[in-house]
């Protein structure tokens, strides 16, 4: 079969041009995956996030967090220095499905029998259980390709929103019988994502380079620190002004999750069907903007304007999911640790940061005359973290972890060159299934360039060229440069 000629700058990875396409290239064999992350979102907020009466449990909340910071703190001690093997990976697996299970359980005897005797087990049992519901899935995460990473971070989000959108209109008696299953249908598709990854046979998207180890680093800790920055005025917002529970409508509940399921499908659009970018920095600026708006109603003193603040803080602490999970993910591509260590890391730092601006704001919100002075110091913090990402970065020269290339905007029309359909690179690369990037490295390593030469050229690190060409040799299935030769020659003959 002939390869399809492709426009300038596309990645076919990436960027698929038409909704069909889209389809046929992103969701065979991995639909039951938005099922699972959908499912234990659902979960993490019915539990944690009260679906019925405000944006969540207040102090009991942030003691099920704390909870979880503590169970993170002793995973990242334990497995610092190594990688998860299948073992460590199956008691994730396992503790997460019986803790989560045994912690709705709980929430069933004191909602029949109306007693709160198990309201902190239940609490505590859960926050616990939900550090491994949760890291089962960057360990699926972690073998997608980006474009894949990115649609299941943001559609098991959505999902989550509209399944939450339907639950909060039901009996606590019917949702709390159905949270008893939950976890168990999460595992199980869990299970069946890993294998279909399995079968499909294709460790290219776990493949991974040192470059955030090296000049990229001061850049990345800068966006660690805007993180739980962040994380930390989500915390301060939601508390506003003296720390008790924030109380929201169930019809504004319902226009936030439909707002987020549209913004999460706009963005799919954008990015995986329509070809264009998606930056940290963009995106970052439609947080800020939430967390602005949200300042603005605070500070205005309007009739209503508290649960309209709330309102823009839950938006907000909703879509921050997505940079903290696709963002991290990419983080631990270019890095020697493990995916799961770095997202045990910051995400268990921004659920610290957030605790912490509850309880800043529920000790120290009472003392102040006026709680103009709070939301001044909201405002300093925001200013902060909005530096730290959007400053321009003279370093980074190539998109890595924080921006998914776009097309050009004008794009030359699509012209077939037999000469370039029947190029030896390209027909050798289509062979084994080699990237355009591995192609690349395959046509320059065949006119005699060093690896020095090639990262220069192509303007990737010796590290990233050393990733790719171990790589290639495995899809080719040889062991050495003059083994690639050879195979080269033998095809064109």
């Amino acid at each position: 079969m002939r390869k399809q000629p492709q426009r300038s700058g596309a990645d076919p990875d990436l960027h698929t041009g038409s909704f069909s396409d889209f389809k046929a290239v992103f969701l065979p064999g991995l639909s039951v995956a938005f099922f699972g992350m959908g499912l234990m979102r659902l979960w993490y907020q019915y539990n944690f996030y009260n679906l019925h009466f405000s944006a969540d449990y207040g102090h009991v909340t942030v003691g099920a967090n704390i909870v979880r910071v503590g169970v993170i703190a002793l995973l990242l001690f334990l497995s610092y220095r190594t990688k998860f093997s299948h073992g460590t990976k199956s008691l994730f697996v396992w503790s997460g499905l019986v803790l989560m299970t045994l912690s709705g359980v709980f929430y069933l005897v004191d909602l029949f029998f109306g007693t709160v005797t198990f309201e902190v087990a239940r609490f505590v049992i859960g926050g616990m259980g939900l550090v491994g519901g949760e890291i089962i899935w960057v360990f699926f995460l972690q073998r997608l390709k980006p474009g894949e990473a990115f649609l299941y971070a943001a559609g098991g989000l959505a999902l989550s929103c509209l399944l939450s959108l339907g639950a909060g209109y039901l009996s606590a008696e019917v949702i709390g019988i159905l949270n008893l299953f939950i976890p168990a249908l999460s595992v199980i598709a869990y299970w069946q994502s890993m294998a279909v990854l399995d079968k499909r046979g294709d460790p290219a998207a776990e493949q991974c380079d040192t470059a955030y180890s090296d000049r990229y680093r001061p850049y990345v800790v800068q966006l660690v620190i805007a993180f739980l920055l962040y994380a930390l005025l989500l915390g301060l917002a939601l508390g506003y002004p003296d720390g008790r529970i924030r109380e929201l409508s169930q019809t504004v509940r319902s226009i936030h999750q439909l707002l987020v399921i549209a913004c999460i499908a706009f963005a799919v659009w954008w990015v995986l069907v329509r070809g264009r970018g998606f930056s940290l920095s963009a995106y970052w600026g439609f947080e800020n903007a939430l967390m602005i708006a949200c300042i603005g109603f605070l500070m205005s003193g309007w009739p209503g304007s508290e649960e309209v603040g709330t309102f823009f803080a839950t938006n907000a602490i909703t879509c921050f999911y997505i940079p903290l999970v696709f963002f991290i993910y990419l983080i631990g591509r270019h890095s020697r640790k493990e995916t799961a260590l770095i997202y045990g890391f910051v995400y268990g730092g921004a659920l610290l940061a957030m605790s912490i601006g509850r309880i800043i704001v529920y000790v120290v919100g009472p003392t102040l005359d006026h709680a103009l002075w709070l939301l001044i110091c909201m405002a300093f913090v925001v200013l902060i973290e909005m530096v730290l990402v959007l400053r321009p970065q003279p370093q980074i020269r190539q998109p890595l972890a924080y921006e998914l290339k776009a097309l050009p905007d004008a794009l030359p029309p699509i012209t077939v060159n037999l000469e370039e359909e029947n190029d030896p690179f390209e027909l050798f690369g289509s062979s084994f299934g080699l990237s355009a990037v591995e192609v690349d490295i395959v046509r320059l390593i065949a006119q005699g360039r060093s690896r020095g030469v090639i990262a220069k050229q192509l303007s990737y690190s010796e590290n990233t060229v050393r990733n790719y060409t171990r790589n290639i040799y495995r899809k080719v299935g040889v062991h050495s440069k003059q083994d690639l030769l050879d195979a080269i020659d033998g095809f064109g003959g």
